[in-house]
């Protein structure tokens, strides 16, 4: 009975062990899997659902016709209105210092959330970005000179993914000047919408590449981090399976007392699971903890992210090391039994 103890608190504790390192790996996949996400919507200045990304450069068979291009771009902006479809520019080498925009739905929401007279494309008045030059000059002088000649601030507007120091300094409704080189990202892939957008970018003076698909999971897919992380988390699991089941197998002597008084596979394998949840419930949430302050202090990367983050770490971690410790409970008894056959 002495020896049965002992490894049950042996087993106690081996699996409060696997299950923190286990969490740490987990939560490190979910920070990991997080800032992906932040960095996908920052590369698309916050359209959540961008899932086309098309480049405009100048054409060089069209004309410099501003009057022209400005009513071939409102040509377009009335289109995506008609169509239901968001839009997103941001200017790339010459052109505007801007991003402008073409909210439909609740695809951008900080486009949503500025003031009526900067979603009009009549009204002539500018947001500027947050921590840019602009921003810093109106707030300090109350002028920004980058602005084209005849707008005015209409207050400052944050945009994720428009960061200090780069060339992006105002925001502006589709439609309030002409199109100009960039990188545009649309919330529809429909090969017959792309095609006429394509055509009435040609009439605002502007080439267009073949579009590229857009999307969080193939975003994921090619983020090292969260590969690097998937990958030992997977093989941490396997190890950890391999270590349970062979705890499994130290335990012979109690596995053979239980089924002497009766207990069916089925229950063994119940009870041992049961035995297994507060180690796993403590180690995990020990290894979330620990996880979060490491990345802190070694990455130096501040705001780990919301309470949903966290939570989603620390459940994940559970789950998947509820799962594996299950299995290999149930594998290493299958393997006694036919070992005592």
């Amino acid at each position: 009975m002495l020896k049965i103890t002992r490894h049950l608190k042996f087993f106690s504790t081996s699996i409060c062990a696997i299950s923190l390192l286990l969490g740490m790996l987990s939560s490190f996949l979910a920070w990991a899997v997080y800032w992906s996400v932040l960095d996908w919507r920052g590369s698309q200045w916050g359209m959540f659902d961008a899932k086309t990304q098309l480049v405009l450069t100048a054409s060089a068979d069209a004309g410099h016709d501003d009057g022209k291009n400005l009513e071939a771009t409102r040509d377009l902006a009335e289109y995506l209105s008609g169509h239901g479809i968001s839009l997103l520019e941001g200017s790339v080498g010459d052109g505007w210092p801007a991003i402008v925009f073409q909210s439909s739905g609740a695809s951008i929401g900080w486009a949503d959330a500025l003031p009526q007279e900067c979603r009009n494309m009549n009204s002539r008045v500018a947001c500027v970005i947050e921590s840019s030059f602009s921003a810093g000059q109106w707030r300090e002088h109350g002028d920004a000179p980058l602005l084209p000649a005849g707008f005015s601030v209409g207050g400052v507007v944050r945009v994720p993914g428009a960061n200090v120091g780069g060339n992006l300094q105002y925001v502006l409704p589709l439609g309030a000047v002409p199109l100009f080189p960039g990188s545009v990202y649309v919330n529809t892939s429909d090969p017959q919408r792309l095609r006429e957008i394509s055509d009435l970018f040609a009439r605002c003076g502007m080439d267009v590449t073949q579009p590229q698909a857009q999307s969080l999971w193939s975003s994921l897919a090619g983020d090292s981090f969260v590969g690097i992380t998937l990958l030992f988390l997977v093989l941490a699991l396997v190890c950890a399976c391999v270590c349970v089941m062979t705890m499994e197998t130290a335990r012979k002597a109690d596995l053979h007392v239980r089924r002497l008084f009766g207990a069916t596979g089925r229950q063994v394998w119940a009870g041992r699971v049961r035995e297994a949840v507060v180690p796993i419930v403590a180690g995990v949430l020990a290894g979330t903890v620990l996880s979060a302050v490491l990345i802190t202090v070694v990455s130096g990367r501040t705001g780990i992210g919301p309470a949903a983050a966290f939570a989603a770490a620390f459940i994940s971690g559970t789950v998947l090391t509820a799962l594996v410790t299950a299995l290999a409970e149930w594998l290493g008894i299958r393997s006694n039994d036919e070992v005592e056959r």
